[in-house]
């Protein structure tokens, strides 16, 4: 190595070690003050980075978790968070939600979380290198097609859905809810992606660089998350200001959403056992909620009801998302390869792999539906009022059924999922 090289090296050490935050006794949330976002700035200078962490944990799964000092997380760099004050004691959620006796991340199983005062980060997580998959939409059909990550020409990675939705209403909504059921679906491709989520949406395609997005969910993406375990299901939180091209990004690899749980990691995993074998005893769930939250001009998220984080409106450059969305959705959601040589289709999953005629324990499924309106009152959709909608596939791929009535306590819901090119009648 030489001169200058060592010296870099050694200086950024001591920037590391001597950093305000890196050294700093960690604020205690029993007694809260006005904590604000402070950007780190270490030895990378070309990538907004987290401060250092205080602690560091290794999970069963092979992941290494850091525990990075609030104030320093990756959303500082964001320009319109600078000094932004953390909202360090989460609203009450507008739904309640039993307490779980057990916590479905591994990293809280196993460690418990991070001390207070800091919060949870995968490190190095790869979703950094790798664009949103749906980065442009497709040429015909209104839909979504994605590039490959090394290669933006071919071949294309076509979205095929699930979802139900509400009508497209101008400043209607100010929030969605439901129960998920949490499963692990099996990929035709490591480098493919299966997911429920729920979608908040606001602006349109038919306006371009209008579309903003507030999206939470499970997601199976293996290559995003090569020391898990197979087709693990991924906590997930994506936004997007202007129609997925330049801004926004999937969980903390870039600014914008800001996290206040100590226990949760965003885009850490599920345990493996929610496979549908094992679903067929009992079904793992977790319940989410986004609403927005007037007094702090927040869009929330509460997972089993404990607030996790947060999308200011602030990010949301463009003005939309600025207290309500025009739609909200549920639903399931794959990324598949097709090559223009292959005519099969992929036998990548959607939910347990199961059809919604499966029913229950077997099928994949969202129930107690809800959504807020812009008062922030939440109510159950009637399903003759909720779309179904499957695009891209017939429904011998994937399908959805909404339903209500049918469980005690369920209210609206639907089972969703299929087989995709494992089934002989999935075709393109």
């Amino acid at each position: 190595m030489g001169s200058s090289k060592l010296y870099f090296a050694l200086l950024c050490f001591q920037l590391i070690i001597g950093s305000t935050l890196a050294g700093r006794k960690l604020p205690s949330l029993e007694n809260p003050k006005a904590i604000r976002l402070q950007a780190y700035t270490g030895c990378n200078g070309t990538h907004p980075q987290h401060a250092p962490p205080v602690k560091s944990f290794l999970v069963s799964d092979g992941t290494w978790v850091d525990c990075v000092p609030i104030e320093g997380q990756i959303a500082a760099h964001h320009p319109a968070l600078k000094d932004h004050v953390i909202q360090m004691v989460p609203p009450k959620p507008a739904r309640a939600s039993s307490p779980k006796s057990i916590h479905p991340q591994l990293f809280a199983r196993e460690h418990g979380g991070c001390p207070e005062g800091s919060i949870p980060v995968l490190r190095d997580d790869p979703m950094r290198k790798v664009r949103h998959p749906r980065a442009y939409k497709a040429s015909t059909g209104g839909g979504y097609a994605a590039a490959s990550v090394t290669d933006p020409a071919t071949p294309t990675k076509p979205h095929e859905y699930a979802i139900t939705g509400l009508p497209n209403i101008s400043h209607a909504y100010s929030g969605a809810y439901s129960v998920f059921s949490v499963n692990a679906p099996t990929l035709g491709d490591e480098s493919e992606m299966s997911l429920s989520q729920i979608w908040v949406t606001d602006g349109s395609y038919d306006l371009p660089g209008s579309l903003s997005t507030v999206e939470t969910g499970w997601q199976t993406q293996p290559v995003l998350h090569p020391n898990d375990l197979p087709d693990a299901p991924h906590l997930f939180v994506f936004w997007t200001n202007d129609e997925y091209n330049k801004t926004g990004c999937y969980n903390l690899a870039c600014p914008g959403f800001v996290q206040a749980s100590n226990t949760w990691v965003i885009g850490g995993a599920m345990p493996k056992y929610t496979t549908l074998a094992q679903n067929a005893a009992a079904e793992f769930e977790v319940s989410y909620e986004v609403v927005y939250v007037p007094s702090d001009t927040n869009w929330w998220l509460y997972l089993d009801g404990v607030g996790i984080g947060y999308w200011p409106s602030s990010i949301y450059a463009n003005g939309y998302l600025q207290g309500t969305a025009n739609q909200v959705q549920w639903g399931g959601e794959v990324a598949i390869i097709r090559d223009s040589s292959v005519t099969t289709h992929s036998t990548t999953a959607m939910g347990s792999g199961a059809f919604p005629k499966a029913g229950y324990p077997k099928a994949a499924y969202q129930r107690n539906i809800s959504y807020a309106d812009a008062t922030g009152s939440f109510f159950i959709p009637n399903p003759t009022g909720l779309d179904k909608r499957r695009r891209f596939n017939n429904p011998l791929c994937y399908d959805i059924q909404v339903q209500q009535g049918n469980f005690t306590n369920w209210g609206s819901y639907f089972f969703f999922g299929g087989s995709g090119g494992a089934n002989p009648g999935c075709t393109y």
